[in-house]
Order: structure tokens, then sequence, then C-alpha cells
């Protein structure tokens, strides 16, 4: 059933390989968000600093602290070069890793590839443009496997008080998976498991208290990301938020037929009482969390749960008398269409000029830093800028994103009360004052439209020195134009 060894070895060696050929494709790719992490990771390493986005300021902003540590000792190793290289190995590792474990767990070699598929849609390509995605994975991928050898009759108190501890520093709402855990063993008796994890929790939950009397924010990140999310969601059902772009996306791929799979084989698992309290906890907590705190808009933020609904899918798809052999003749076919949609995938996005440079708006950071004095701010919404900024310049996010600062205003869009509350000398303007809903109402989004050098509003007069000829490349918010703020009395 499970196929013999040396055929789950070939099969996880070419998973690997064909996983570090787009790797490759993707080396000259980078993404907006991924590349926040730079800061933080450059300053740990130079200046052994925790958590510094500007220069002596700590910051709550990076979503995930385990994953910048583990990013620092290859930034040592190569620089930009070794921070894609730590996300390329665990995207490996998080892949491999599914199908292998999927195997231990009962599954055929074929319906092993199912889950390998449903955690490599998640991660790739974000794990190999920086992103924390797979490190997300193997943390959900080694929640099913406690709770499989918990099924065999195996102690794992020891496992499970790690888990709890690391993982809401892996990313916040990997306590959803906590909680679930502890659901399920006070549910099923196992009070020492529960206690294990309980004490376990102190640890994220120290951290995160020490970072809110630090900077003032549990999370920056989290916080104004999920009303990021919140706000462009396209449409509401009973209080539920969701994004059309992304359901499409879950009809075309698929995927709605495993997760209708998953939501079955979770029904069919209520005679194994933990395991089924832990995955309806988590397929409950995710669920709303998805479409309430922070609506779900890509498919890497589904990372967490991909091993669970994969292997739950398994079980959907066998309880209702499906038979997968007949995908065997279609492997290598289905691995030569990922390999060739990941390659599709790479070029597009080479070709729109993601570049290193362009995407930590480098031409802009130069122009700054022959213009700003020492002390002086800049407001940016792609913070990633601040890479290239000189040290005694710092920065100011337009979205929250690692200072947290905007947070009482969002709601309310009161940019001009921001503005007036932090006076940044500069602004780096880009397309986001008319994409984002709480900026096109603003002063901000107005100004950009004016062709006049000097725009003043509110009492704040906003001086054009830069303008870009060419437009930004397709799916990124680049630098538009160059601002100076003179702020007068308000009107």
């Amino acid at each position: 059933m499970v196929g013999s060894t040396p055929e789950r070895m070939w099969i996880a060696a070419a998973i690997a390989v064909l996983l570090a050929l787009g790797a490759w494709f993707y080396f000259p790719v980078w993404h907006g968000d991924a590349a926040i992490y730079l800061p933080y990771v450059r300053a740990l390493w130079e200046r052994g600093r925790w958590m510094e986005f500007n220069p002596g300021e700590r910051s709550s902003g990076a979503t995930s602290p385990l994953w910048l540590l583990w990013l620092v000792p290859w930034w040592g190793l190569g620089g930009a070069t070794g921070f894609k290289l730590a996300g390329a190995v665990l995207v490996i590792g998080a892949v491999v890793g599914a199908y292998l474990q999927a195997v231990r767990l009962g599954a055929s070699s074929t319906e092993a590839l199912l889950v390998a598929a449903v955690v490599a849609y998640c991660v790739v390509p974000a794990g190999f443009l920086g992103y924390e995605t797979p490190l997300v994975a193997l943390v959900g991928i080694a929640w099913v496997a406690l709770f499989a050898r918990l099924r065999e009759g195996r102690e794992q108190s020891g496992w499970a008080g790690v888990l709890a501890a690391l993982s809401p520093v892996v990313r916040p709402e990997l306590g959803i998976m906590v909680a679930a855990a502890v659901g399920a063993a006070l549910l099923g008796r196992r009070w020492r498991l529960a206690g294990s994890m309980l004490v376990g929790m102190l640890l994220p939950i120290a951290y995160y208290v020490l970072m809110h009397v630090l900077t003032g924010n549990f999370s920056a990140s989290g916080y104004c990301r999920s009303f990021a999310l919140r706000e462009t969601a396209e449409f509401t059902v009973a209080g539920l938020r969701f994004h059309r772009q992304l359901l499409l996306e879950l009809l075309r791929s698929g995927l709605v037929i495993v997760g209708s799979a998953a939501a079955v084989g979770v029904w069919h698992w209520r005679t194994e009482k933990s395991f089924w309290v832990f995955g309806l906890g988590v397929a409950l907590g995710f669920g709303l969390f998805f479409t309430v705190v922070a609506p779900l808009n890509t498919m890497r933020y589904a990372a967490p749960v991909a091993f669970l609904f994969g292997y739950a899918a398994i079980l959907g798809f066998r309880k209702a008398g499906c038979r997968v052999r007949w995908l065997q003749a279609g492997i290598p076919v289905l691995a030569l269409l990922i390999f060739l949609n990941l390659a599709a995938r790479a070029w597009d996005e080479r070709r729109r000029g993601w570049t290193f440079d362009r995407v930590t708006e480098r031409e802009c950071a130069e122009l700054l830093n022959g213009l700003a004095q020492p002390g002086e701010s800049v407001l940016a919404y792609e913070v990633q800028i601040r890479y290239w900024l000189r040290p005694e310049l710092s920065l100011l996010s337009l979205d929250g994103v690692t200072d947290g600062r905007i947070a009482p205003y969002l709601a309310s869009g009161d940019i001009v009360g921001f503005l007036r509350r932090y006076r940044p000398q500069y602004w780096v303007a880009n397309e986001a004052v008319w994409r984002r809903p709480f900026l096109r109402r603003s002063l901000l989004a107005e100004v950009l439209q004016q062709r006049e050098p000097v725009v003043c509003r509110e009492g704040i007069c906003f001086e054009r020195l830069w303008q870009r000829a060419e437009p930004s490349p397709r799916g990124f918010y680049g630098c538009l134009a160059v601002y100076r703020l003179r702020y007068g009395e308000p009107p």
C-alpha cells in the first residue's frame, strides 16, 4: 500500500530536484513583503540588535521571530544570496517532509504526492522569495505527526511542550493550533500533555508581552496586515469577509475538491477523539481567522493547515470510495506540469523586473541619502527601502507594518492627524495611495494626482523633488515620486 522504501526515496529525491530547479528560477526575483526582513537580519548579524528596523529603535514588525533567527546565519554566509538559499532549503524540506510523513502515516506513494502537492501549492514560490511560509508548513506537519504518535500510544509531552513554545513565534496565528491541541488533550484527559503545552505557551506569551512593553505593540505587522486584509476584502457574507480572487483560485486549482474531501476526512476522525478534536479545532479556528480577523487573499497564509487538510483529504477520498491508482501513470505528467507552471510564473515575474535593487527602492533611497539631513524622517509604504537609507535617517511606515504608529489612524483614515503627529520630512509616494481604501480618501492620494510641483493642503505643503518617468513594474507599488513636506499652522 505504501510502496517500497527505494520507491519512496526515489520519489522524494525527484521532488527535491524539481524544487531545486524552481529555486534556481526564482533566485533573481524578489518581493517587497519578504524583503522587509532584510534590515532586521542585517541589524542582528552586524550589530547584534534584536528586532531593530530603524537603527536604535526596537520594532515588533517582523511577523516571524523564529524565521529571523533562521535567516541570520545564512545572511552571514552569503548576504542576499544566503537569504534566498535559506528559503529554498526549507521549501524543499517542507514539501519532501510532507511526502515522507504522509507515507509514514499510511498513505500510498500516489496519495502522499497529493499531500505534498497541497503543501507545495502553499509554500511555492513564497519560500523561494524569502517568506517564512515553509517554516510555517513544517510546524503544521509537526503537529499532525505528534497527534499521530499519540494515536500509537507514544508519550509526546516533551515534544508537545516544545511545539507549543515555538509555534506562536513562527507566526502568531499558530497559537490556534496550540489551543486546538490543548483542547484535545484536556477532552482526552491527557493532563500531563495539556500541562506541558500550557507551560510551553509561557515562552511566546512572555515574548509578545515584552515586545509590547518595548515597542507599544504585541505585533505591529500582525495587526496592520490583518487590517489590510479586512479592508481590501471584496465582499462579506454573514460577517465573514472574502477575497474574490482567492475563491477563483481555489476553484481553478482544484483545491475546492481537496477541501471537500478533507471535510469528509475530518468528520470520520470522530472515532479517534483526540485527533478529531484537534482537526476540528484547527479547521474552525483557522476558518474564523481567515474570514473574520485576516481574510485569506493568498494561499501562502494557509500553509499551517496544508498538510493537515491534504492528509484528511486522503481519508475523505477513501471513505467516498475513490481510488487513486489511475493517477500512477500520470505522476510524471503531473510533475512536469508543476515544473512548467513554476517555470512560467518565475519567467513572468522575471519579466516584470522585480529585481533586488528595484524592490528595495535603491534609486529613491540614494536620492534621499543625498537630500536628507541627519535625524530626518522618511514616510514610505514600501518599507524595505530602509535597506539602503543612511543609518541616521529614520523610516516611518505608511501602513504601520514595521512600527504600528499609524494603527490608531487606520479606521478613521485621518492621515492629516498622523502626519502632524509624526511630522516626516520626506514622502516616498507610490500608487498604494490609490489602492488602499484608507488612503484613497486621504490628502496623499490627492497630492499625488496634482501636476503642480508644490501642493498645499490642510496646512501641509508637499514639494515634489523627483518623479519617475517610466511606470513601475506590474504588481509592485514602486516609488513614483519623492516629496519634501513642510508644516504650517492647521487651517
